[in-house]
Protein backbone atom coordinates (compact mmCIF):
# COMPACT_ATOMS: atom_id res chain seq x y z
CA UNK A 1 0.00 0.00 0.00
CA UNK A 2 1.43 3.27 -1.01
CA UNK A 3 1.58 5.78 1.76
CA UNK A 4 1.89 9.83 2.03
CA UNK A 5 5.13 11.59 3.43
CA UNK A 6 3.34 12.36 6.21
CA UNK A 7 2.87 8.70 6.89
CA UNK A 8 6.11 7.83 6.24
CA UNK A 9 7.47 10.42 8.69
CA UNK A 10 5.25 9.56 12.10
CA UNK A 11 6.55 5.69 11.23
CA UNK A 12 10.05 6.53 10.88
CA UNK A 13 9.66 8.71 14.02
CA UNK A 14 7.39 5.69 16.00
CA UNK A 15 10.17 3.17 14.74
CA UNK A 16 12.82 4.98 17.03
CA UNK A 17 10.63 5.80 19.38
CA UNK A 18 10.44 9.53 19.23
CA UNK A 19 6.59 8.96 19.30
CA UNK A 20 4.51 6.60 20.99
CA UNK A 21 1.72 4.59 19.23
CA UNK A 22 -1.45 6.98 18.18
CA UNK A 23 1.05 10.07 18.89
CA UNK A 24 0.91 13.14 16.30
CA UNK A 25 4.32 14.84 16.51
CA UNK A 26 4.19 18.72 16.83
CA UNK A 27 4.15 21.32 13.62
CA UNK A 28 7.89 21.71 14.22
CA UNK A 29 8.95 18.25 14.23
CA UNK A 30 6.92 17.34 11.24
CA UNK A 31 8.44 20.10 9.15
CA UNK A 32 11.93 19.04 10.45
CA UNK A 33 11.46 15.58 9.28
CA UNK A 34 9.77 16.56 6.36
CA UNK A 35 13.32 19.10 5.99
CA UNK A 36 15.64 15.76 6.56
CA UNK A 37 13.59 13.32 3.97
CA UNK A 38 14.19 16.21 1.32
CA UNK A 39 18.18 16.02 2.26
CA UNK A 40 18.21 12.45 1.84
CA UNK A 41 16.17 12.29 -1.26
CA UNK A 42 18.33 14.82 -2.21
CA UNK A 43 21.67 12.53 -1.17
CA UNK A 44 19.86 9.61 -3.21
CA UNK A 45 19.45 11.66 -6.52
CA UNK A 46 23.07 12.46 -6.69
CA UNK A 47 23.99 8.93 -6.51
CA UNK A 48 21.26 7.93 -9.24
CA UNK A 49 19.20 6.14 -6.70
CA UNK A 50 15.82 7.41 -8.03
CA UNK A 51 12.49 7.92 -6.19
CA UNK A 52 8.96 7.28 -8.09
CA UNK A 53 5.36 8.53 -6.99
CA UNK A 54 2.39 8.36 -9.28
CA UNK A 55 0.51 11.32 -11.08
CA UNK A 56 -2.19 11.15 -12.97
CA UNK A 57 -1.90 12.57 -16.81
CA UNK A 58 -4.69 13.45 -19.25
CA UNK A 59 -4.12 12.54 -23.19
CA UNK A 60 -6.31 13.59 -25.99
CA UNK A 61 -5.95 11.60 -29.08
CA UNK A 62 -7.06 12.81 -32.73
CA UNK A 63 -6.57 9.93 -35.00
CA UNK A 64 -2.78 9.67 -34.94
CA UNK A 65 -0.15 6.94 -34.85
CA UNK A 66 1.66 8.26 -31.50
CA UNK A 67 2.21 10.69 -29.04
CA UNK A 68 4.83 12.08 -27.10
CA UNK A 69 5.07 12.28 -23.65
CA UNK A 70 7.24 14.82 -20.93
CA UNK A 71 8.59 18.60 -20.78
CA UNK A 72 7.15 19.73 -24.55
CA UNK A 73 5.83 16.72 -25.26
CA UNK A 74 1.89 16.61 -26.22
CA UNK A 75 1.32 15.34 -22.46
CA UNK A 76 3.41 18.06 -21.40
CA UNK A 77 4.63 16.77 -17.77
CA UNK A 78 7.68 15.11 -16.46
CA UNK A 79 8.81 12.41 -18.43
CA UNK A 80 7.27 9.36 -17.03
CA UNK A 81 8.99 6.11 -16.50
CA UNK A 82 6.35 4.14 -16.79
CA UNK A 83 2.49 4.33 -17.50
CA UNK A 84 0.84 2.19 -14.68
CA UNK A 85 -2.87 2.37 -16.01
CA UNK A 86 -4.61 3.97 -18.37
CA UNK A 87 -8.50 4.23 -18.96
CA UNK A 88 -10.63 6.18 -21.16
CA UNK A 89 -14.51 7.28 -20.35
CA UNK A 90 -15.50 3.67 -21.70
CA UNK A 91 -13.67 1.60 -19.07
CA UNK A 92 -9.88 0.48 -18.87
CA UNK A 93 -7.17 0.62 -21.31
CA UNK A 94 -5.32 -2.82 -22.20
CA UNK A 95 -1.23 -1.69 -21.32
CA UNK A 96 0.71 -3.86 -24.14
CA UNK A 97 4.08 -4.06 -24.91
CA UNK A 98 5.69 -3.57 -28.42
CA UNK A 99 4.95 -7.43 -29.60
CA UNK A 100 1.12 -7.24 -29.10
CA UNK A 101 1.17 -4.01 -30.61
CA UNK A 102 2.85 -4.76 -33.71
CA UNK A 103 0.18 -7.84 -34.21
CA UNK A 104 -2.31 -5.07 -34.31
CA UNK A 105 -4.02 -3.96 -38.10
CA UNK A 106 -3.80 0.14 -37.99
CA UNK A 107 -7.36 1.07 -38.55
CA UNK A 108 -9.10 4.20 -37.70
CA UNK A 109 -12.66 3.05 -36.27
CA UNK A 110 -14.47 6.49 -36.00
CA UNK A 111 -16.65 6.63 -32.41
CA UNK A 112 -14.65 3.35 -31.02
CA UNK A 113 -12.64 4.04 -28.22
CA UNK A 114 -9.06 3.41 -27.29
CA UNK A 115 -8.66 -0.45 -26.16
CA UNK A 116 -4.90 -0.65 -26.10
CA UNK A 117 -2.03 1.35 -24.91
CA UNK A 118 1.57 0.47 -25.75
CA UNK A 119 4.14 3.03 -23.91
CA UNK A 120 8.02 3.68 -25.12
CA UNK A 121 9.98 5.22 -22.91
CA UNK A 122 11.83 7.34 -25.16
CA UNK A 123 14.40 9.69 -23.47
CA UNK A 124 13.56 12.62 -23.01
CA UNK A 125 10.01 12.27 -24.73
CA UNK A 126 8.44 8.97 -24.20
CA UNK A 127 5.95 7.81 -27.17
CA UNK A 128 2.36 6.58 -26.37
CA UNK A 129 0.61 4.54 -29.11
CA UNK A 130 -2.72 3.99 -28.63
CA UNK A 131 -5.31 1.92 -30.89
CA UNK A 132 -7.87 2.16 -32.45
CA UNK A 133 -6.41 5.02 -34.27
CA UNK A 134 -9.12 7.40 -32.68
CA UNK A 135 -10.40 10.52 -31.13
CA UNK A 136 -10.54 10.04 -27.34
CA UNK A 137 -9.50 10.93 -24.25
CA UNK A 138 -7.08 8.82 -22.66
CA UNK A 139 -6.31 8.90 -18.99
CA UNK A 140 -3.45 7.87 -17.62
CA UNK A 141 -1.49 6.82 -14.28
CA UNK A 142 2.17 7.28 -14.66
CA UNK A 143 5.03 7.05 -12.59
CA UNK A 144 7.07 9.55 -11.70
CA UNK A 145 10.90 9.87 -10.82
CA UNK A 146 10.74 12.28 -7.42
CA UNK A 147 13.62 14.72 -8.13
CA UNK A 148 12.07 17.62 -6.32
CA UNK A 149 11.65 17.48 -2.39
CA UNK A 150 8.86 20.19 -2.49
CA UNK A 151 6.80 17.48 -4.02
CA UNK A 152 7.01 15.80 -0.63
CA UNK A 153 4.09 18.34 0.42
CA UNK A 154 1.50 17.40 -1.84
CA UNK A 155 -1.00 14.65 -1.87
CA UNK A 156 1.63 12.76 -4.26
CA UNK A 157 2.51 8.81 -2.75
CA UNK A 158 5.04 6.43 -2.97
CA UNK A 159 4.36 2.77 -4.08
CA UNK A 160 6.03 -0.03 -2.62
CA UNK A 161 8.74 -1.23 -2.26
CA UNK A 162 10.05 2.75 -2.24
CA UNK A 163 7.84 2.94 1.65
CA UNK A 164 10.25 0.66 3.31
CA UNK A 165 13.48 2.69 2.07
CA UNK A 166 11.94 5.95 2.73
CA UNK A 167 10.47 5.10 6.19
CA UNK A 168 13.45 3.49 7.71
CA UNK A 169 16.15 5.69 6.68
CA UNK A 170 14.37 8.31 7.26
CA UNK A 171 14.45 6.39 10.84
CA UNK A 172 18.10 6.29 10.67
CA UNK A 173 18.75 10.11 10.07
CA UNK A 174 16.56 11.42 12.65
CA UNK A 175 17.84 9.52 15.58
CA UNK A 176 21.13 11.79 16.03
CA UNK A 177 18.12 15.01 16.31
CA UNK A 178 16.51 12.94 19.15
CA UNK A 179 19.58 11.98 20.63
CA UNK A 180 19.73 8.48 20.39
CA UNK A 181 21.40 5.51 18.32
CA UNK A 182 19.47 3.59 15.76
CA UNK A 183 18.21 0.19 17.04
CA UNK A 184 20.20 -2.76 15.38
CA UNK A 185 16.68 -4.11 13.34
CA UNK A 186 16.35 -0.37 11.92
CA UNK A 187 19.27 -0.04 10.34
CA UNK A 188 19.33 -3.58 9.10
CA UNK A 189 16.35 -2.42 7.64
CA UNK A 190 17.35 0.34 6.26
CA UNK A 191 20.00 -1.09 4.30
CA UNK A 192 18.35 -3.91 2.45
CA UNK A 193 15.48 -1.27 2.06
CA UNK A 194 17.77 0.31 0.25
CA UNK A 195 19.92 -1.98 -1.77
CA UNK A 196 16.33 -3.32 -2.97
CA UNK A 197 15.37 -0.33 -4.72
CA UNK A 198 19.04 0.36 -5.89
CA UNK A 199 18.91 -3.22 -7.68
CA UNK A 200 15.42 -2.61 -9.12
CA UNK A 201 16.32 1.00 -10.22
CA UNK A 202 19.53 -0.09 -12.57
CA UNK A 203 17.39 -3.13 -13.82
CA UNK A 204 14.78 -0.55 -14.93
CA UNK A 205 17.66 1.88 -16.22
CA UNK A 206 19.26 -1.25 -18.00
CA UNK A 207 15.72 -2.04 -20.14
CA UNK A 208 15.34 1.60 -20.51
CA UNK A 209 18.34 2.08 -22.73
CA UNK A 210 17.94 -1.13 -24.20
CA UNK A 211 14.85 0.31 -25.82
CA UNK A 212 16.38 3.88 -26.48
CA UNK A 213 19.48 1.55 -28.59
CA UNK A 214 16.65 -0.27 -30.47
CA UNK A 215 14.62 2.94 -31.52
CA UNK A 216 17.82 4.16 -33.23
CA UNK A 217 16.60 4.91 -37.02
CA UNK A 218 13.04 2.92 -36.40
CA UNK A 219 10.27 4.66 -36.82
CA UNK A 220 7.60 3.16 -34.41
CA UNK A 221 4.60 2.82 -37.00
CA UNK A 222 1.71 0.04 -37.47
CA UNK A 223 1.71 -1.09 -41.27
CA UNK A 224 -1.65 -0.60 -42.66
CA UNK A 225 -3.30 -3.35 -44.81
Amino acid sequence: MSETANTLIKAALRSIGAIATGETPTDDEMQEALESMGWMLENWSSKNIRLFYTKSETLTTGGGYSYTIGSGGDVDTTWPSDIRGARTSEGIVKLIDEAFYRQLRASDISGAPVEYLWYNPEYPLGKLYPWPLTSDTIYLDTLIPLTDPTALTTSMVFPPPYNDAVKWNLAVRLCPEYGREPPQTVATLAVSSLNAIETRNFANQINAARLEMISIGKRYNVEAG
